[in-house]
């Protein structure tokens, strides 16, 4: 597997992370418009902000991760 390869399959990963993510927001954005209405809704917001927020330091950790793996290939490439 070549530079590219490996280029693309992490960037679909990054792409894959990116769906998951913004997934999540639309649910949360749902969930606070229904909680405008209904204050016994506000403790459920509080636990998906919290899941968000988890899910983005996630794709955070993964991001930070694909860039220093990416630097390493591109590095071991002028290496060789």
């Amino acid at each position: 597997m070549n530079y590219n390869d490996k280029k693309t399959i992490k960037l679909e990963e990054l792409k894959n992370i990116q769906k998951k993510f913004e997934e999540s927001i639309k649910i949360l954005e749902k969930n606070i418009a229904v909680s405008v209405t209904n204050k016994l809704k506000l403790e459920e917001i509080k636990k998906d902000l919290k899941e968000a927020n988890l899910k983005f330091s996630d794709a955070e950790r993964c991001l930070d991760n694909l860039k220093i793996e990416l630097n390493n290939i591109h590095k071991s490439d002028i290496d060789n």
